[in-house]
C-alpha cells in the first residue's frame, strides 16, 4: 500500500474510533473495560468498508456513514467476546482475551451489551440497512453453530467450510459494504455485495493461512492454534488431497493431543496445502476488486481497492 493510500486510511481509522469512544459509555466501569481489551488494535476493516463505499457513490454525509460503520462493529466486537469465550481462549489480538482477565460472566454479558447497543442505534437508520446487518446477526450466529458441529471432524467438505467461513467472517463485510451502498445508492447494491463477499473470503483464508505461515509472535495468537481448537480449515483440506494419510493424522492427534504430531501435521500442510490455498485467497480478492469495475474511478473506490490488496498481503 503506498504511503499516501495508507496515511488517508489512517486518518479514517482515527475517525472511526473517535466515533465508537462518542457511542461507547456504559454505566459500568467493568462493561468498559471488557470492551476496550477486545476493540483496541483493531484493524476497523468494517466501518472503513460503511464508509468507502458510500462516498464512492457521492454520499456527503461522512458522519452518518462513520456512525453506521461503528454499529457494524460493535456487532463485530461483540461476536469476538463471545468467541473467545466459545473457543477458550486466552488471547486476542496479541493481548490476554477479555474472558481470561475479567471472567466468562462479564465478557458474556459485555457482548450483549454491544450486541443490544448495535441494533438500537441501526434503528435510526433506513430499514432497508437495519435489514442487512440484522440478518448478518444471526447469520454470524450459525456460523458459530456449525463450526461447532464440523469441529474435531477431519473428513468436512469444502463446501462446509465455505458455508463457515461466509457465515462467521464473510457475511459481515458483505453487510458492510452493501449497507454503506444502500445510504447512497442502492443501485450500485450487487456490485457491493460481490465486493464485500468475496473480500471476507479471500480475508478469511488468508487469516486461516496465516496459522500455517506466520510466527506466534506476528500472528498475534499461537500458530496451530486452529487444530488445536478442531478447525479444519482451507490448507489443511488441500492437503489431505493430495496426502490421504494426513487425515488419519490429524484424527489421532484431536485424540492424543500429541504436539509432536502437531508439528508433522503443520509440516504437511506447509508442503503441500498452503500455497494452493494462498492461491485460492489472492483469486478471491481479485474477485472482490473486478467487482467494482463499474464503480465510479474515485479515491474511495481506490481505498476499497486496496483494502482487497491487504487482505491478502497483511502477516497479521
Amino acid at each position: 500500500m503506498n504511503p499516501t493510500l495508507k496515511l488517508a486510511i489512517k486518518n479514517d481509522i482515527s475517525s472511526v474510533d473517535k466515533t465508537l469512544a462518542k457511542i461507547i459509555k456504559p454505566e459500568s466501569k467493568l462493561s468498559f473495560d471488557v470492551y476496550k481489551q477486545v476493540i483496541d488494535s483493531g484493524k476497523r476493516l468494517r466501518p472503513l468498508i460503511v464508509l468507502y463505499s458510500a462516498l464512492s457513490l457521492g454520499y456527503d454525509k461522512k458522519d452518518s456513514a462513520l456512525l453506521l460503520g461503528c454499529i457494524v462493529e460493535l456487532i463485530h466486537t461483540a461476536s469476538l467476546l463471545h468467541d473467545d469465550i466459545i473457543d477458550d481462549a486466552t488471547f486476542r489480538r496479541g493481548r490476554p482475551s477479555a474472558n481470561n482477565i475479567y471472567g466468562t460472566k462479564p465478557a458474556v454479558l459485555g457482548g450483549d451489551y454491544l450486541y443490544s447497543l448495535a441494533f438500537n442505534m441501526v434503528l435510526d437508520f433506513d430499514v432497508a440497512v437495519a435489514k442487512v446487518i440484522s440478518k448478518a446477526a444471526y447469520l454470524l450466529a450459525e456460523g458459530e453453530i456449525k463450526e461447532i458441529e464440523c469441529a474435531f471432524k477431519s473428513d468436512i467438505k469444502q463446501d462446509e467450510y465455505y458455508d463457515i467461513i461466509y457465515k462467521k467472517t464473510a457475511v459481515l463485510l458483505e453487510a458492510s459494504s452493501i449497507s454503506g451502498s444502500l445510504l447512497a445508492d442502492s443501485s450500485y447494491k450487487d456490485a457491493f455485495e460481490q465486493y464485500g463477499k468475496y473480500l471476507g473470503f479471500a480475508f478469511q483464508i488468508k487469516d486461516d493461512c496465516l496459522d500455517y505461515e506466520a510466527k506466534s509472535e506476528s500472528l498475534g495468537k499461537n500458530a496451530g492454534i486452529d487444530l488445536k481448537e478442531g478447525k479444519i480449515t482451507l490448507p489443511v483440506l488441500i492437503a489431505i488431497k493430495k496426502d490421504a494419510s494426513l487425515a488419519v493424522q490429524i484424527e489421532r492427534f484431536f485424540k492424543d493431543k500429541d504436539e509432536g504430531l502437531l508439528e508433522n501435521i503443520m509440516d504437511n500442510v506447509r508442503k503441500n496445502g498452503l500455497k494452493d490455498a494462498v492461491s485460492e485467497a489472492e483469486r478471491f480478492a481479485d474477485k472482490a476488486k473486478e467487482s467494482l469495475k463499474d464503480v465510479p474511478r474515485n479515491k474511495y473506490r481506490d481505498y476499497l481497492l486496496a483494502i482487497a490488496d491487504y487482505a491478502v498481503e497483511r502477516e497479521r
